[in-house]
């Protein structure tokens, strides 16, 4: 045949060899000297960063809370002296930024009498007084006294007899009327600092307080 014929003419080289050789694979790896896979390890390779790469998104994270932070306890403290009136919450476009001075009130005592005479009869006088708001003390010295303090047309505040070297005391607010017996009485009507005592002239006595018109 033919092609017994052309494998005659052609004489088979012992010298030549063809070898073809099985990939070796290793749990899916090619090549042995690879770089090592997830499927080698079981774990994400590690990368080294070397000394001159920045830290990554982390350290911003942390400047950034410090940033915040020292915002809000400006602007807390900014606040409170706002608040203070030691800055003008105007700003620049107000009247003033400059710290503002506090002048403590000064109380100064009226010199004007708290009670002044209206009228005065057998038995009774009539008083007006310069506060709404006044307490009334009667007090006695040598012996007890009957004493009656109250509203006038209303049932008293008080009604009794004060023991000798004793004081009864009443707040009282708008008109009253006061009542005294024997016994060394005085009557203390106060207001504040402002006091001024009156002496019956008789006994028994009764004071009339009416408010300033």
């Amino acid at each position: 045949m033919d092609v017994q014929a052309d494998q005659a003419r052609l004489p088979s080289d012992p010298s030549a060899t063809a070898v073809v050789e099985t990939p070796v694979t290793a749990q899916g790896q090619l090549f042995r000297d690879a770089y090592p896979t997830y499927a080698d390890t079981d774990r994400i390779p590690a990368v080294n960063r070397g000394p001159g790469r920045p830290a990554g998104p982390a350290r911003w994270l942390r400047i950034l809370v410090v940033v915040v932070a020292l915002v809000v306890v400006a602007a807390g403290a900014t606040l409170g002296l706002v608040k203070a009136g030691i800055i003008d919450k105007n700003g620049p476009n107000g009247t003033s930024t400059t710290p503002t001075t506090l002048h403590a009130a000064t109380h100064v005592p009226s010199t004007a009498p708290l009670v002044t005479e209206v009228s005065t009869g057998s038995g009774i006088a009539t008083y007006r007084v310069a506060i709404a708001a006044y307490s009334v003390t009667v007090t006695t010295s040598t012996g007890r006294s009957w004493v009656s303090i109250g509203t006038p047309g209303a049932h008293p505040s008080y009604a009794g007899i004060v023991s000798p070297d004793s004081s009864q005391k009443e707040v009282l607010l708008g008109p009253s009327q006061v009542d005294v017996g024997a016994g060394g009485t005085k009557v203390i009507v106060t207001s504040g600092k402002r006091t001024s005592t009156l002496t019956p002239p008789s006994a028994p006595y009764s004071y009339q307080f009416v408010l300033k018109g």
